[in-house]
């Protein structure tokens, strides 16, 4: 809205009063910052007590204290969480409040206090233009300049009466209300006052309109255009109210925030340090613990007086380092068990080898008395055949004769006792590999302890995780010879059954040699007894040569097969010896295996 500007003729006439020069245009209405503060109670009310000054924490008791060691570390970081969460909570309880202020004081200045100063402010401009119109009306110097400015006039009203009513629909208190129908009634009283003047009808003359505007209209205008710059004043007074309200708030609200953020922090810090705390503490012992118990004392156990989650590691920790202690002890019991029993074995294989090598010695000889035997035997053979095809030559060589008997029964018994003493040889090793099957069988009995032994350890160092490892791959190393050790007691086992099957080979030939031997000195004897009737039975002696010349070679027979015997049992005596020595070294390397293990217990100490 702008103000009607005053014509020059208007201007220039005398009597017209300051205040019209100040009617042509719309107040500004005062700053704010010029206006006396006035700020409500609710703005300018000191802030709480636990906003601007920490309450005083009270000393914490022991039960407090002894409360909080008890507490585990769950619950311990529950409750850390908790204090932040409620520090946060308080936090935004008071940003929440201080927000609600600022939207009040924004709802106030939005519906209050800035329609309420610029209708104001309208009101007073058109109240102003109200009564230059009014001048120039009873100054107009024809009627229908006067009525022209009669239409602004009254189409002024019509202005003023809008923003009445927009006024009248912003105001909330009473006091600005009874100030706005104080003006209302000063209104009505003014346009009662001037409207005669205006009025065509009752209006005689110029002069006497001027006079009537100068004295009771004017001073009623004055008190309207009063009323109104009061108004307008306390419109502006809430407006600087509602903004020094805003300001505030947002000032409490940064502080609170501020405040409340830095209880948050300084909350976090100490509950993160207490939790901290608990961790790193019995965290340090535990690693102290482990390091003394690395270098093999096992003597050692831990001690937290906690009431937390780490009692059940304390309780866990000991509870293993118990075992363990047991297993090591076992361990080394066991290591010296298995030492003695290897030794033992050792001792009983190298007693295997020399007999073995013994039966090897004695198979080399029956072998070559077995080759002797065979050679004698061709020999008679072609002295058959020369017998066969001298037969008529025998008469004159009976004597002769006579003594080759002498020494057929000579080397005949030679042959007894060879076959005797090849008999016993085979029966002392018919025994040696009877007792080679006991060891072989002690030895089996022996791995498979060995092996199960291990096989315990193995699981033991399960059990103990990264600190069992060495002790299973010595475990391992135990169960994979002991394995060994059985293939081999199999092999051995195997080797001898061959021996004993070929000694009782070898003894059922050396019988039968025996049984042919024997019956040949019984031809020999009757040869004997009736090489007096050969000269005399010359011509009859040569079937008989027959005879002795196929026995002969029957025995030449058999001689070749207790030979081939022979043979075969040297051999496996030759893999027996082989088998034993193989068992040595097997036993050897366990010997090597359970000294490293007893090495390895013997540095801890239980």
């Amino acid at each position: 809205m702008q103000a009607l500007p005053i014509s020059g003729a208007t201007a220039q006439r005398p009597g017209h009063r300051v205040e019209m020069a100040w009617a042509l245009q719309y107040p500004t209405p005062q700053k704010a910052t010029t206006q006396t503060r006035d700020t409500p109670n609710w703005v300018t009310a000191p802030p709480p007590q636990s906003m601007t000054q920490p309450a005083p924490t009270p000393a914490a008791s022991p039960e407090t204290i002894l409360i909080v060691t008890h507490w585990t570390i769950r619950t311990r970081i529950l409750a850390s969480f908790t204090i932040i969460l409620l520090v946060m909570a308080l936090m935004s309880g008071v940003a929440y409040r201080r927000l609600s202020a600022i939207e009040h004081e924004t709802t106030v200045m939005r519906t209050d206090a800035l329609p309420g100063l610029n209708f104001s402010a309208g009101m007073r401009g058109v109240w102003g233009e109200i009564y230059v119109l009014a001048w120039q009306t009873v100054t107009a110097a024809d009627a229908p300049q006067r009525a022209r400015l009669l239409a602004q006039t009254q189409d002024a009203m019509q202005r003023l009466d809008r923003l009445e009513q927009q006024y009248d629909a912003t105001i909330v208190r009473d006091d600005d209300r009874a100030r706005f129908h104080n003006y209302q009634a000063v209104r009505a009283r003014y346009q009662q006052a001037a409207q005669p003047y205006l009025d065509p009808a009752q209006w005689k003359d110029a002069a006497t309109a001027q006079a009537a505007l100068r004295g009771s209209a004017h001073d009623l205008w004055s008190d309207g255009r009063k009323l109104l710059q009061d108004i307008v004043d306390d419109n502006g007074k809430v407006n600087e109210r509602a903004s020094t309200g805003i300001v505030d708030s947002v000032v409490t609200a940064k502080v609170s925030i501020e405040v409340a953020f830095g209880i948050a922090v300084l909350a976090a810090l100490i509950a993160g340090y207490q939790l901290l705390r608990a961790i790193t503490v019995p965290m340090g012992k535990i690693v102290s613990l482990l390091k003394t118990m690395r270098g093999g004392d096992l003597r050692q156990r831990m001690v937290l007086h906690r009431r937390d989650e780490f009692q059940a590691v304390e309780e866990g920790f000991n509870q293993m380092a118990d075992e363990l202690t047991s297993l090591v002890g076992q361990a080394q019991r066991s290591a010296i068990q298995v030492t003695t029993s290897v030794n033992e074995i050792a001792a009983t294989a190298r007693q295997q080898q020399a007999t073995a090598t013994e039966t090897a010695a004695t198979t080399t000889q029956i072998g070559a008395t077995s080759r002797e035997i065979s050679a004698t035997a061709r020999d008679l053979v072609r002295t058959m055949s020369e017998v066969s095809h001298a037969a008529d030559q025998t008469a004159g060589l009976a004597g002769t004769g006579q003594v080759g008997l002498s020494r057929m029964e000579a080397t005949m018994n030679h042959v007894m006792e060879a076959a005797g003493s090849v008999n016993a040889r085979l029966a002392t090793l018919n025994e040696k590999a009877g007792n080679i099957n006991q060891v072989v069988t002690t030895i089996a009995r022996v791995a498979d302890q060995t092996n199960l032994l291990s096989l315990n350890a193995a699981i033991e160092a399960e059990k103990a995780g990264e600190y069992g490892r060495g002790f299973s791959v010595v475990a391992t190393e135990i169960r994979r010879l002991a394995d060994q050790t059985a293939v081999a007691t199999y092999d051995i086992e195997q080797i001898v059954r061959e021996i004993q099957s070929a000694v009782a080979a070898g003894v059922m030939g050396m019988d039968k040699f025996s049984e042919e031997v024997r019956r040949g000195m019984s031809e020999v004897t009757q040869v004997g007894d009736q090489l007096s009737q050969i000269i005399g039975q010359v011509q009859s002696l040569a079937p008989r040569v027959q005879m002795v010349n196929e026995g002969m070679q029957a025995q030449a027979g058999g001689a070749e097969q207790i030979n081939q015997a022979l043979i075969q049992l040297s051999e496996a005596a030759q893999q027996t010896v082989e088998s034993l020595r193989q068992s040595s070294q097997a036993i050897d390397e366990l010997t090597l295996v359970s000294n490293e293990l007893r090495s390895g217990v013997s540095r801890f100490k239980v």
